[in-house]
């Protein structure tokens, strides 16, 4: 049987492994802090599905992690170097590493913590809310986007009969850049303005947002993406027509203290510009004040402290779509209802 570890046991790895445990065609091992007592997924029609503990393995401590045939890496992308440990010790020659984070650079960084194993890099679109420890709300189907390759054709043979839908593409480029042109503008706007997605119907914060995905747009297109010119266009009206209620993940994670996932996100566009000569001013602008929230809430996490969200934040009702921390849930869980990651 086939062997399959996840890293990162948050809404998506938690989806994932249920998923693919409840299959029954792999051996599934997730990695965590501390005993897990099983996954239970709630999903869209109300009924629910439950992975015992005994039909799945739980590791807590890496040292005794051995070689997997499949590692699935669900970590935010900013947690990546954290997983480092569990990494080393899953991953041999014949391993095959599916990246299920966001951003585009799924290679240069991940490509240094797993040696000779070969990567596959992946477009997610899970919505999902860890409602408390192993107990997930999936809002949709899961499906995952692949490269048309080899290793694409291994990872949807992984999914088969499990409910996770798997689009191989032979145009994985474009596809990586279309999702990060969304995300360039709804995570890093609202982390920022602390807002919701509506944020995006105010004119000057609607120009701001085209601009960043405008540059995103450029380097994607620059770098070899198939991206339509009308793009940021589409952008904005789909940000525009979000209901009332809607967030980000980035915002999310901004309310609750925790460290925030722009780099891979307005980070990136700014390296790839720079390797094609192609200025991104806007994205600079908004990784550099990120970078300033985002230090002063890792130093608060490290003091033990959190910050008060405030009466609308602590109200707000949307799900963080594809959550991706660990098995340390947030406290905010169980107060949202819709967002776009």
């Amino acid at each position: 049987m086939v062997s399959v570890a996840v890293v990162g046991v948050g809404a998506v790895g938690g989806v994932m492994a249920a998923r693919l445990a409840l299959a029954g065609a792999a051996e599934v091992t997730v990695c965590v802090r501390s005993p897990l007592g099983g996954l239970r997924l709630q999903l869209p029609d109300g009924s629910t599905q439950t992975v015992p503990d005994r039909g799945l393995n739980e590791l807590s401590d890496a040292t005794r992690a051995t070689t997997s045939d499949w590692v699935l890496l669900a970590t935010k992308a900013h947690q990546t170097t954290g997983a480092a440990q569990w990494l080393h010790r899953l991953c041999g020659p014949a391993t095959r590493v599916a990246v299920l984070q966001n951003g585009v650079e799924h290679h240069e960084r991940v490509a240094p913590l797993v040696g000779n194993a070969r990567i596959l890099p992946t477009v997610v679109a899970i919505s999902a809310e860890p409602l408390r420890r192993g107990h997930i709300q999936l809002f949709n189907e899961p499906r995952i986007v692949v490269p048309d390759n080899a290793d694409g054709h291994a990872f949807e043979n992984l999914c088969a009969g499990s409910g996770v839908a798997v689009d191989r593409t032979d145009d994985f480029l474009t596809a990586s850049w279309a999702k990060l042109c969304l995300n360039v503008a709804n995570g890093a706007v609202t982390a920022l303005t602390q807002q919701r997605i509506p944020v995006f119907r105010n004119p000057n914060i609607a120009r701001l947002g085209r601009a960043l995905v405008e540059e995103a747009r450029l380097v994607g297109t620059a770098a070899g993406a198939h991206l339509p010119e009308d793009l940021a266009d589409q952008v904005l009206a789909r940000l525009q027509a979000m209901p009332p209620e809607a967030g980000s993940s980035m915002l999310w994670d901004r309310i609750a203290g925790r460290p925030l996932e722009h780099d891979a996100r307005n980070g990136a566009v700014v390296r790839v510009g720079a390797r094609f000569g192609i200025p991104a001013p806007y994205n600079e602008t908004v990784t550099a004040l990120l970078d300033a929230v985002s230090g002063s809430q890792q130093d608060v996490a490290g003091s033990g402290q959190r910050p008060d969200p405030g009466r609308n934040e602590v109200e707000d009702n949307a799900p963080e779509h594809g959550h991706r921390g660990d098995d340390t849930e947030a406290d905010e869980v169980g107060l949202r209802r819709r967002f776009v990651r």
